[in-house]
């Protein structure tokens, strides 16, 4: 079993690619405003796949995520400490929560993101300048690299 205190605030989340080194793109955030009261705000399994309903309909992807230059450096910096500390490799994305008074929670390290068009690494990926093949030669070039 895995028990773990919920934390209210922001969902944000840190799309990283690369080894030599490793590149923080924009930070995404997950949107819940359009949650209904009494809602939980959490990308559940509903909010994540079935179009539709609420929760999906609900929680909106923005990139890049209004934070502070100082949100900004502490969120990048300890995403590319935890790539690396897992041993993260090519590509990765690190989810956090932003509390109200401002502070980043690391929730989880998700060393194979999903890349589709409407995932938060992809929705980062275009915020920095990358297209859907640019992204996929990235992280080829990076396995690659890692080869020879």
């Amino acid at each position: 079993a895995l028990v773990e205190q919920y934390i209210d605030g922001r969902e944000l989340n840190v799309a990283i690619i690369g080894n030599r080194p490793p590149v923080a793109m924009p930070i995404s955030e997950i949107d819940f405003s359009g949650m209904t009261d009494g809602m939980h705000r959490i990308v559940s399994y509903e909010a994540k796949w079935m179009h539709g309903t609420v929760a999906f309909e609900g929680t909106k992807g923005v990139c890049p995520a209004d934070v502070t230059a100082q949100q900004q450096a502490r969120i990048t910096e300890t995403a590319l400490r935890c790539y690396q500390l897992i041993g993260c490799r090519d590509y990765a994305r690190v989810d956090f929560r932003l509390t109200k008074e401002g502070y980043p929670y690391v929730l989880e390290v998700n060393p194979n993101p999903d890349i589709s068009d409407d995932a938060g690494f992809a929705r980062s990926a275009r915020a920095h300048g990358f297209t859907f093949p640019e992204v996929v030669g990235k992280i080829v070039e990076s396995a690659l690299e890692r080869s020879h």
